[in-house]
C-alpha cells in the first residue's frame, strides 16, 4: 500500500468498513471526549502468522495523511507482556464452547492485562505525554489455497486511570481471488488497519487534512 491513499480509493475502503461487524460493548462519550493523548498498542495472538512488525507498519502509513485530532502514537518499541497474546488464555476476546462472547471474562483477562503490566505503561504515559491507551488485538489467518482470508479483533480504550471508557469486539471473513501469499497478507493488514481506522474517525480522533 502507497503511503499516500487516494482520495477515491479511501471513499471506496470506508464503504467496505461498513460491512466489518463491530459489536460494541462499552462506550462512555463524555469520557472519550476528554482524551487529548492516545498511545495505541497493536497486540497479536500467538497464532497470527504475520509478524507484529509488519501491522505497525502497515498502521503507520495508513496514519500518515489524516489529520489527528486526538493526538496520537503508535507504541512500537514495547515489550510482548504488552503486545502480544501468549495464547488463547489470555487473549482478550473470549467466546465459550458454544461460542457466546464471554464478557466477565474478557473484563477479568484485561484487568490482569493493565494490572501486570502497570509499570511499563504507566513510563509509556509519563515519556509520550499520554493521557489514555487504545489497545487493539488483532488475530488473523489467510489462504492462498483456499483463497480466504479472515480476522477478529477487540478494540479497548482506556483512560489515565486504567478505567475502561470503550470496547468492541469483531469479526469478519472474506474472500480473496488471489493466490499470491505476499499480496493476500498486504490485503488482509490493509483490513486490519481500515477496520481501526474506520473507529477512530468515528470516534473523532482523525479527520482528512
Amino acid at each position: 500500500m502507497k503511503k499516500i491513499l487516494p482520495l477515491l480509493l479511501f471513499a471506496c475502503l470506508l464503504v467496505s468498513c461498513s460491512g466489518f461487524h463491530v459489536k460494541n460493548e462499552i462506550k462512555n462519550g463524555s469520557a472519550l471526549k476528554k482524551l487529548k493523548h492516545t498511545g495505541i498498542i497493536i497486540r497479536v495472538t500467538h497464532n497470527t502468522p504475520i509478524e507484529l512488525k509488519y501491522f505497525n507498519r502497515n498502521m503507520t502509513q495508513w496514519l500518515e495523511p489524516y489529520k489527528k485530532i486526538n493526538n496520537i502514537t503508535l507504541l512500537v518499541e514495547i515489550s510482548k507482556n504488552l503486545n502480544t497474546a501468549r495464547g488463547d488464555y489470555n487473549r482478550f476476546l473470549q467466546f465459550s464452547a458454544d461460542k457466546d462472547f464471554q464478557y466477565y471474562q474478557t473484563m477479568g483477562i484485561i484487568a490482569g492485562y493493565l494490572k501486570s503490566n502497570r509499570e511499563e505503561l504507566d513510563n509509556l504515559k509519563s515519556e509520550n505525554g499520554l493521557d489514555s491507551f487504545l489497545i487493539y488485538e488483532v488475530d488473523g489467518s489467510y489462504s492462498s489455497e483456499l483463497q480466504f482470508s479472515d480476522f477478529n479483533s477487540m478494540a479497548v480504550i482506556v483512560d489515565g486511570n486504567y478505567q475502561i471508557v470503550y470496547m468492541d469486539r469483531q469479526a469478519d471473513s472474506f474472500e480473496a481471488f488471489e493466490i499470491d501469499k505476499g499480496i493476500l497478507r498486504e490485503d488482509l493488514l490493509d483490513q486490519v488497519s481500515n477496520r481501526l481506522l474506520d473507529l477512530m474517525f468515528k470516534l473523532g480522533y482523525l479527520k482528512e487534512k
